[in-house]
């Protein structure tokens, strides 16, 4: 998709003047286990001028066309997690679920519904208090595509909608309204781990890139929290890479209102596979009594 279907698509998103409050979800103890903010920012909006133009040429090292050009296996044949977590042990901070969410219930491996994008495979491990594979729990994913807006197709939900925002997320695109795009669900494997193949997150304006999941166990939601990218790999992308709006983003992690000075803490580790698609990990500790 080019500059200028992207710039026409955030004018809209813009011009909804929308101010939202995000909803809260609960805390989890430890480390300073606590909502730390409001999720507040308009999807889409980035600020770009009309008069952006796009060489439609990629000067990163990354690849494009989606998850149709991945050609590295998928799961990785070898775990991401295999000689440690790739973070510290310690338990993971609740962060503000934010306006965008509902719950989706299909289990599937590749939840980019053709978006276009640098190619992701999406990993993440669970474990508990003594950072031990907890088996058979469901991480939910969600976040924004390439353009900085959010899928909003909620019919098919488990759960209560009422806390969708849907103008504020989609911006009412017709497309978007009828997606589940960058949504998803998957059951922990006997190594705490699930997969997601994917594309790279977009970004909009007051908000780092960042990924949306929550936990639950046994029936339970035990969290809901949020993670991040490094900011030089992210401006890299939206600066160089055709599918993104050729623009750095405007709030960096350390000035995000949802991570502030915990954002190193929360930042994937992230590695290019052989087909220059990413690769991108995180461990999630939860305190289960």
């Amino acid at each position: 998709m080019n500059i200028n279907t992207i710039v026409r698509r955030r004018q809209v998103i813009r011009g909804l003047g929308v101010a939202v409050t995000a909803p809260l979800l609960l805390s989890v103890a430890g480390c300073g286990g606590t909502d730390s903010g409001t999720d507040n920012s308009v999807a889409g909006d980035s600020g770009i001028d009309d008069d952006t133009q796009s060489s439609g040429t990629n000067t990163t090292q990354w690849a494009s066309g989606g998850t149709a050009a991945m050609e590295a296996v998928f799961p990785p044949e070898t775990d991401p997690f295999a000689t440690g977590l790739g973070n510290l042990c310690q338990i993971t901070e609740a962060f503000t679920i934010g306006p965008c969410f509902f719950d989706v219930d299909d289990e599937r491996d590749d939840i980019s519904e053709g978006e276009p994008g640098v190619p992701m495979t999406l990993a993440m491990k669970l474990v508990d208090n003594n950072c031990q594979p907890i088996e058979n729990a469901q991480i939910e994913v969600w976040w924004c595509n390439s353009e900085g807006v959010y899928s909003g197709d909620d019919s098919d939900s488990r759960g209560d909608v009422s806390n969708f925002n849907t103008g504020f997320c989609t911006g009412n695109e017709s497309d978007a309204l009828s997606a589940r795009w960058f949504r998803g669900v998957k059951t922990t494997d006997s190594v705490g781990n699930v997969y997601f193949k994917a594309c790279f997150p977009g970004w909009y304006r007051g908000r780092t890139t960042h990924i949306h999941f929550r936990i639950v166990v046994d029936g339970t939601q035990q969290l809901v929290s949020q993670f991040c990218f490094d900011d030089d790999l992210c401006n890299d992308i939206y600066e160089n890479h055709s599918d993104y709006t050729g623009q750095e983003k405007d709030t960096s992690n350390s000035s995000d209102n949802v991570f502030n000075s915990n954002y190193q803490d929360y930042i994937f580790e992230v590695e290019e596979q052989w087909d220059r698609s990413m690769l991108a990990y995180k461990a999630i500790q939860v305190d289960i009594n």
